[in-house]
């Protein structure tokens, strides 16, 4: 979606026509279709431009060639042996491709078309006009270079440091109603908001129904509407993460016990929603560290999606490997989707399991912790803080820095948050004393009591609010102490 409102906004301020086609996930699935390549012939389209897809769809776009149609794709997923026979493919990651950074999002290559073009000596806008149209752009590009979570090194930490600065003053009626319904505060919003709040209240849309309604929120020119659309939206967030809840527990009672012999998991009901089903796969990594697929029926096919999470597993290669009992696949080293006929399910299993086995070991399997520096409490200060803040923004590929205090003792606990999902706690060494969040904790938390000895792994920040700053200690992991 942030992609389409990079290029699509852009158009329009050069003067185009442009009619924008977003195809409904359950229906049609991800990438080109051929249907809607005829609607699109039917409504007088001659350019298409694909937005974070097209790479995978080379039957399709020689179906779009045959109507007459030029068709540029920008996309950043893993490219298969056939390329697209299109007019021209912006994809950094292509084999030959001089472009120095390999890992811009969809939504980064769809900047990098529109800054061509206002570059391009043709443009009738003026120089101070491009360089507004393309800053003002940057709230997106950060917001899809987070969401995609691509490599956050390189051209992308530049692409998401500025992209932060301008979404907190964010021209966007959409965005700025979307930030203020999830209850965010503008001056504070970092990776972890757009990760955690932005970035899937926007998804959530194309998950539970249709992403139109997350296009028209971004595009919103009226106050009213924005405010409307954005409270529609958060709604429809909620409804998403009580179902993902419900498939996610119910895909942990399918998979039950493993042990040091299973390389992977998997959970497949045919009532799942596919829209969900990623998310799913993603929190079985968080919970099990294996590689997980997810999988529901829409209509005659099984459809799924997987995350790697572990060990280097490259998904996309797997699913590759896997080609023969596939009638589609794509997506990344990390992330992925695809769809199989019912009756080749056992065949495709089998062959992944064998690939899982094949490149993981016991090790890769063991959760692990990096823990950058062990500190006492007492060394704790606005110093530390100030330092990290150098080294942010934080993501995939730089990931914030993390401490660990051992020995400490729990003097003091308050459940914090409208549900008490969250939990504050007060933590002792010696004459040192150290307040720190711990959030989503309320299961957690529960084996925990005041005077408990433990050893604590955290983030260091800075919580601003009401004109006040405070050091924000984030507990990532919490375990009794051994001593």
């Amino acid at each position: 979606v942030t992609a389409a409102v990079i290029i699509t906004s852009t158009l329009k301020k050069l003067g185009a026509k442009v009619e924008v086609y977003l195809p409904h996930r359950e229906r049609e699935g991800y990438g080109l279709n051929e249907e809607a390549i005829r609607y699109l012939k039917d409504r007088g389209v001659s350019l298409l431009i694909t937005c974070d897809c097209g790479v995978a769809n080379p039957s399709q776009v020689s179906l779009a060639n045959s109507l007459g149609l030029t068709v540029i794709v920008t996309d950043h997923h893993q490219a298969q042996a056939e390329l697209p026979a299109a007019f021209a493919i912006l994809h950094p990651g292509l084999a030959g491709e001089s472009y120095p950074f390999k890992f811009l999002s969809g939504g980064g290559v769809a900047f990098k078309l529109v800054q061509g073009l206002l570059r391009y000596e043709g443009c009738h806008l003026s120089q101070t006009e491009r360089e507004i149209q393309e800053k003002w752009l940057l709230d997106l590009v950060a917001i899809s270079t987070v969401a995609d979570m691509v490599k956050l090194t390189g051209e992308n930490r530049t692409l998401v440091k500025y992209g932060l600065t301008v979404l907190r003053k964010t021209r966007r009626l959409g965005l700025k109603k979307l930030i203020e319904v999830a209850g965010l505060n503008f001056d504070d919003l970092d990776t972890y908001a757009i990760g955690f709040q932005i970035a899937p209240r926007i998804n959530a849309a194309g998950r539970m129904d249709h992403a139109n309604a997350a296009y028209a929120l971004l595009m919103s020119e009226n106050s009213t509407e924005a405010e409307e659309l954005a409270r529609s939206i958060n709604l429809t967030n909620s409804q998403r993460q009580a179902i993902t809840d419900v498939m996610f527990k119910e895909a942990c009672e399918q998979i039950g016990k493993i042990n040091i012999k299973t390389f992977f998991i998997q959970a497949y009901k045919p009532e799942w929603s596919l829209g969900l089903v990623g998310l799913v796969a993603g929190k079985l990594v968080q919970q099990y560290n294996r590689p997980a697929l997810v999988m529901c029926q829409v209509g005659d096919k099984i459809a799924g999606s997987g995350r790697a999470g572990v060990g280097g597993f490259d998904l996309a290669n797997a699913l590759t490997a896997c080609s023969e009992y596939l009638v589609s696949f794509g997506g990344h080293k990390e992330a992925a989707g695809f769809s199989l006929s019912i009756n080749q399910l056992e065949n495709f299993l089998s062959k992944f399991a064998k690939l899982a086995k094949a490149h993981l070991s016991g090790q890769d399997l063991t959760a692990k912790l990096a823990v950058d520096a062990v500190f006492t409490l007492d060394k704790i200060d606005w110093h530390i803080a100030e330092q990290v803040e150098l080294l942010e923004p934080f993501g995939q590929g730089n990931p914030g820095a993390r401490f660990a205090s051992y020995g400490v003792l729990i003097a003091n606990t308050q459940p914090v948050g409208s549900a008490g999902q969250h939990l504050r706690l007060e933590l002792s060494f010696e004459s040192s004393h150290q307040r720190f969040i711990w959030f989503n904790s309320a299961e957690s938390s529960k084996q925990f009591s005041i005077g408990d000895k433990v050893d604590v792994v955290y983030e260091v920040g800075v919580n601003e609010w009401n004109n006040t700053r405070q050091l924000e200690l984030k507990v990532v992991d919490i375990k009794k102490s051994d001593s």
